[in-house]
C-alpha cells in the first residue's frame, strides 16, 4: 500500500486473522473468483498487495502472480506465506506510481485492493492501472464505500459520527489514518468508463461486521461469509457496504 497507509502499517498486521479481516478477504476473493479464466498462461499482477493474502490465494490456485508492495514489512509476511505454500508468487517492492521493469506488462488480471482512498486521484489512479492491462483484461479494485461512514458509525451508535458521516467523503479509518477517502460506487465506475474500460460487475463488501471491533474469527464463519456475500451482491444492501468492490474490462 502507498503514501500515508505506511504509518498504519503496525497497527494493519495487529488485525490481520481478525474477523473483518477475514470476511474481507473471503469475499474478494469469492467475488473476484466469479470472474476469473482458468489459471492457464494467466498473468495477474496485485498492486498494493500487503500481507499478500490475495495474491498468494490466487497462486495457490495456479494462477502467474506478481504483487507489488512499498512497505518491506509487509513484503516478508508476503513472501513467508508463499514460501510456507510453496506457490509461484512473486513480491517486488513498488507502487502504482513507481511499477519495477521485473514485473512486465499486459496483464491479464490487474488487482488493487484498499489503495486507492489513499491516492489523491481516483482517476488518475484506475487510469494507470487500465493501461497496465492487456486489451481484454480484467481490473478488480477495492475502495471505500461513502455511504459506509455514517453506516458504520450508527451501527456503533456514535450518533455524532453517524450524523456527520451523511455528508463526509474523508474520515479517519481503523488504523488510525487521517483524511482517507471514501467514494460512491457510482463514481468508482464512472472512472473506469472514462479510461477505456466496460463494468463486469460490482460488489459490496462487509455490511453486518463493518462496525465490529478487533473480534475473532467466530465458529459460525461460513454461514457469516455467506450472508454478507448475499449481502453484497443484491440491492438495496450493497449500496451500504463498507467496501466496493469493481471488476472491469478494458476495451
Amino acid at each position: 500500500m502507498e503514501g500515508k497507509f505506511s504509518k498504519g502499517v503496525s497497527k494493519w498486521q495487529g488485525k490481520l486473522g481478525l474477523v473483518r479481516d477475514a470476511v474481507r478477504q473471503e469475499l474478494v476473493t469469492r467475488q473476484l473468483r466469479e470472474h476469473l479464466p482458468p489459471p492457464a498462461s494467466i498473468r495477474i499482477l496485485d498492486v498494493g498487495s500487503g500481507q499478500g493474502t490475495q495474491a498468494n490465494r490466487l497462486a495457490d490456485l495456479g494462477y502467474s502472480v506478481v504483487g507489488i508492495e512499498p512497505s518491506e514489512e509487509l513484503l516478508e509476511i508476503a513472501v513467508r506465506a508463499s514460501r510456507k505454500s510453496k506457490n509461484s508468487a512473486k513480491f517486488l517492492k513498488g507502487t502504482l506510481e513507481d511499477i519495477p521493469d521485473e514485473a512486465g506488462g499486459d496483464f491479464d488480471l490487474v488487482c488493487c485492493h484498499g489503495v486507492l482512498m489513499y491516492l489523491p486521484d481516483l482517476k488518475l489512479s484506475i487510469k494507470k492501472l487500465v493501461s497496465l492491462a492487456r486489451t481484454g483484461g480484467l481490473l478488480s479494485v477495492l475502495t471505500r464505500n461513502q455511504a459506509g461512514i455514517a453506516m458504520r458509525a450508527g451501527m456503533r451508535e456514535d450518533w455524532p459520527a453517524a450524523i456527520k458521516g451523511f455528508d463526509e467523503q474523508y474520515y479517519k479509518n481503523s488504523v488510525g489514518i487521517n483524511n482517507v477517502r471514501a467514494d460512491k460506487p457510482d463514481e468508482v465506475i464512472a472512472a473506469f468508463q472514462v479510461n477505456n474500460a466496460e463494468l463486469v460487475a460490482w460488489y459490496g463488501v462487509r455490511l453486518f461486521t463493518d462496525h465490529w471491533k478487533d473480534r475473532p474469527v467466530p465458529d459460525n464463519f461460513e454461514q457469516l461469509v455467506e450472508a454478507e456475500f448475499q449481502a453484497g451482491s443484491r440491492e438495496p444492501y450493497k449500496q451500504l457496504t463498507a467496501l466496493t468492490h469493481v471488476i472491469a474490462r478494458r476495451a
